[in-house]
């Protein structure tokens, strides 16, 4: 759906407004310490309140998962079939053909702009500042081990292909037993939340998929429920309650540790749950509200939406050098101006020059290797009707199959 496409547009830029906040001490802090920002200061009200949600690049990810998965089931959610010999080709090549070039793009980049962190920067911008080595320039490349040494955002992509490899899995799950859907929620929750308590990145990020192929199953319930929504007396009211129920389920993390108090680690893995619940409920909005629709359909957002993968693969390493070209502690302001203007240009090169040839080239590759199989299963259905013909008949059988 396009408003899918407007919404990838929208978590790909909070992404990147994300990191942009991350290059100041103040704002960063929060995210390795929850309650090292003092109560009622201007990093307080940044971090703690809903203005989060526009720099809220940990939500968005959740967003982009649930999304995958959504989108990746919905047009087999129905049947069931899938054609492998079509999907794993073009799948991994649309993902793996742009990742090696926004490898590439970050290790030259790096060598032409030398990144150094000073004591005092932020803690994000020593993680991010280091130059590229060999070994974790090859792990990004193939998304093994740890990636995102070269580019930090490659950690995601991970996990983005690990689901790719084993949605057949995924959508068995789905559909076994569907009317036991919401304990399927509830145990992808449980597992999302001990993955968050024991800090496996696994498990906390792939049930995010999962219920993303499980809304795709359940479709026609969903669809049920955006009935109900539409037949009330005042359906935008219902809406807006269900966006302000969104934002609060999508702020919970924060709102735990509003007041500078240690929270249990129980309580901090059930607000992850809650944030997987919010996610699930913005992807909701936007499959089924026309107002969300409208807006995620205009023309704005649809060219973010389609360049989202590759402003979402070349932003982080321009606003590292950026976020160091201005002394390791920018303004916001400056960080945030220079890092937009140079990565949506660098953006448009890249959408036209890798990711839109690799959709063409995956797609031949699919159709190439569908074809190849389909002839493959052709001529052996031919050969075994031959076989079990009489002898003299044999060669006329297989040409008339043929």
């Amino acid at each position: 759906m396009a408003s899918f496409d407007g919404l990838r547009g929208i978590a790909a830029l909070v992404v990147v407004v994300h990191h942009a906040f991350l290059t100041q001490p103040a704002l960063a802090a929060p995210y390795r310490d929850p309650t090292a920002v003092d109560v009622g200061d201007v990093s307080w009200w940044a971090t703690y309140t809903p203005l989060h949600l526009f720099w809220a690049g940990t939500e968005a990810v959740f967003v982009f998962f649930v999304l995958s998965g959504l989108v990746l089931a919905l047009p087999v959610a129905g049947s069931g079939r899938m054609n492998p010999w079509d999907y794993f080709p073009r799948r991994l090549l649309r993902l793996y053909l742009p990742v090696w070039a926004a490898v590439t793009l970050a290790v030259l980049w790096a060598s032409v702009f030398p990144r150094k962190w000073q004591v005092g920067d932020s803690w994000w911008l020593f993680q991010n500042a280091e130059d590229p080595t060999v070994p974790g320039t090859i792990g990004d490349l193939f998304l093994l081990w740890e990636p995102g040494s070269t580019n930090h955002v490659l950690w995601s992509l991970q996990w983005e292909v690990l689901f790719c490899l084993t949605l057949p899995l995924f959508l068995l799950m789905a559909r076994t037993c569907q009317q036991l859907w919401h304990l399927k929620v509830l145990v992808l929750l449980l597992i999302l939340m001990i993955g968050a308590g024991i800090d496996s990145r696994a498990l906390a990020s792939l049930p995010l998929f999962a219920l993303g192929t499980l809304m795709a199953v359940e479709q026609r319930r969903l669809a049920s429920w955006a009935a109900f929504f539409h037949r009330r007396r005042r359906p935008q009211v219902w809406w807006s309650a269900a966006l302000v129920a969104c934002a609060g389920l999508l702020m919970s993390y924060w709102f735990v540790h509003a007041f500078g108090t240690r929270v249990a680690e129980e309580t901090v893995a059930a607000t992850r749950g809650l944030q997987a619940l919010g996610a699930c409920l913005v992807v909701f909005l936007v499959w089924h509200w026309p107002s969300a629709q409208r807006f995620m359909t205009s023309s704005v957002m649809q060219w973010l939406g389609t360049r989202s993968f590759s402003l979402y693969l070349v932003h982080l390493p321009i606003l590292a050098s950026v976020a160091v070209a201005l002394g390791g502690k920018p303004s916001l302001g400056s960080a945030l101006a220079l890092t937009v203007i140079i990565t949506f240009l660098l953006t448009e090169i890249f959408y036209r020059l890798v990711e839109k040839p690799s959709h063409r080239i995956a797609r031949r590759v699919g159709q190439s290797s569908a074809a190849r199989a389909a002839g493959a299963r052709s001529d052996k259905a031919g050969r075994h009707r031959g076989s079990d013909a009489p002898l003299s008949g044999s060669v006329q059988v297989h040409c008339h199959s043929a």
